[in-house]
Order: C-alpha cells, then sequence, then structure tokens
C-alpha cells in the first residue's frame, strides 16, 4: 500500500507572496537543512532520471501552452541539498538568495518520479481561473518558469516508523512561480 502526502511549498519570500496569504509560512526560520539526525539514502540523478523529471514536467506543460523547462543544475544540487536532510517541509528561502519555487512530495512504497510528478498536478481539475489559488500544480505550469532542478532521497523518520521509510521528492523552480497578482497571465488551463 502507498501512503503518501504532499507540502504545496511556495517561494514565500518578501515580495513575492503576500504574507497574509499563508500565515505563519510566511515567517522564515533559521536554515536547519544541515542538521537533521535522519538516515537518508541519497538517491543520485542519473541521466534518465533528469529526462523523467523534464518530461513529467514538460508534458504538463505543453498542455496548457507553457514553454518547456531546462534543467538546472544549481537547482538540482540545492534540492537534493533539502532531500538529504530529510526535510518534509518548506524551505523558506534558505537554499538561495533568489527567490525560487518548489514542490515536495514524499511517499512510502513504490514512488517512482512519475508518481511524484502525479501528485504535484493531481489538482488541476480544480483549478478555477474564476477564483485561481496558488497550488503545486499552478507552480509545474507558471508560464514565467524556465528552469527546474530536482532530487530525491528514501528517508526513515518522515513518518511513522510502521509505514516504513519514505521517497523524498523535492523539486525547486526559477523564476519561482506562484507569485501574487501573475497568476492569471501564468497559468493558462
Amino acid at each position: 500500500m502507498i501512503s503518501f502526502f504532499i507540502l504545496s511549498l511556495l517561494t514565500l519570500l518578501t515580495g513575492l507572496i503576500s504574507p497574509n496569504t499563508f500565515g505563519a509560512l510566511a515567517a522564515p526560520t533559521a536554515p536547519s537543512y544541515h542538521l537533521s539526525n535522519r538516515d537518508p539514502t541519497t538517491i543520485r540523478r542519473s541521466s534518465a532520471q533528469i529526462g523523467a523529471f523534464l518530461q513529467g514536467h514538460n508534458t504538463v506543460r505543453a498542455k496548457h501552452n507553457a514553454k518547456p523547462l531546462t534543467w538546472s543544475v544549481p537547482l538540482a544540487e540545492k534540492a537534493e541539498q533539502w532531500a538529504d536532510a530529510c526535510n518534509f517541509r518548506h524551505t523558506n528561502g534558505v537554499l538561495s538568495d533568489t527567490p525560487y519555487g518548489e514542490n515536495i512530495v514524499a511517499a512510502t512504497g513504490d514512488f517512482p518520479i512519475s508518481a511524484a510528478m502525479a501528485t504535484f498536478v493531481q489538482d488541476a481539475d480544480q483549478f478555477n481561473p474564476l477564483n485561481p489559488t496558488y497550488t503545486h500544480f499552478a507552480q509545474v505550469i507558471w508560464k514565467s518558469t524556465t528552469e527546474v532542478g530536482c532530487a530525491v532521497s528514501r528517508c526513515d523518520g518522515i513518518f511513522d516508523k510502521s509505514l516504513g521509510p519514505a521517497t523524498l521528492y523535492v523539486c525547486l523552480y526559477n523564476p519561482a512561480g506562484n507569485v501574487v497578482g501573475e497568476l492569471l497571465q501564468n497559468v493558462q488551463l
């Protein structure tokens, strides 16, 4: 049985998203990505994995008139840093001085890249242009985003031990999507 959870994680840096939009999440926290006591098993990126991440993103983007993303090694390295620490929570912008978007998902059991990508966009049918919301789906198809970098790690301690180790996916985006006031020109259904 697969058990999964998704965090729709948006960049909440000053000037990008109104602090009132997400309440307490808007307050940055001190970097802790290097302090994890969890034991990750990093799954290093192969060319096949990079291709799967790009195909997963770009197939969906093409359906929404967004140009294909290119792979960013610097973003992938930052995503790997976060995934290796087994942090299943928002980064609050600690990985870079430059704003970035992010999507994070974790699951136990068999959870390949294709399943992670399907989870990122599972709310596509619920997106309403008359009442738009900032979601993981919106970040994936955000038109002004041009680059993505992703990483994956196997982690103990994210979920209850009875569920077994989790596979944690972290994708970072540049430029960041989900910017307040820019949704309608960046998301096309």
